[in-house]
């Protein structure tokens, strides 16, 4: 924890949306210092600890429309990990599913898009670019897909990737 010397937040109302979001006055009084650049050397050890406190993250049950899929768990396990090499990217979410399309997906691999707007489009077509044979189960605008249709869809094709959006901001 950092030494906040006494600082400490203005009483607000208690932001509950996607963002932005809630932060501790540990994390608000850190981010008034002067910002330190990824290509400094002092940057490494900050690196490193924020590597280190990704792998400290262990699996949880899951939760909310999920949780009564058994195979997401085995899912969930590959995001957490001790000893294999997280990922931390210094980009929007565009770069992510960049990322995930450039190397984990080979032409005519078959991907399920959980689509909830906008950004489940961009990711399906980002996908598509990158030659991968994609599924959607789109829904309308602020709804979520069901248990029962994701279950469906993972019962009848074997699919490489299965795409979700937290949050469509941008819808």
């Amino acid at each position: 924890m950092a030494d906040t010397q006494g600082f400490k937040q203005e009483p607000h109302k208690l932001l509950l949306i996607p963002g932005p979001i809630e932060v501790s006055d540990d994390v608000l009084y850190a981010n008034a210092r002067p910002p330190t650049s990824h290509t400094s050397p002092d940057f490494i050890p900050i690196f490193g600890d924020c590597i280190r406190m990704m792998r400290r993250v262990y699996p949880l049950r899951p939760i909310g429309a999920f949780s009564r899929l058994s195979h997401c768990t085995a899912s969930r396990e590959v995001l957490f990990t001790k000893d294999a090499q997280p990922f931390l990217i210094a980009g929007s979410g565009t770069l992510g599913w960049d990322q995930v399309a450039s190397n984990l997906v080979e032409a005519g691999d078959k991907v399920l898009v959980l689509n909830t707007g906008y950004f489940g489009d961009s990711f399906a077509d980002c996908l598509q670019t990158y030659g991968a044979d994609v599924s959607q189960i789109t829904v309308p605008i602020g709804a979520a897909p069901s248990p029962e249709e994701v279950e469906s869809a993972l019962a009848s094709t074997k699919y490489k990737l299965i795409t979700i959006t937290h949050v469509d901001t941008s819808t």
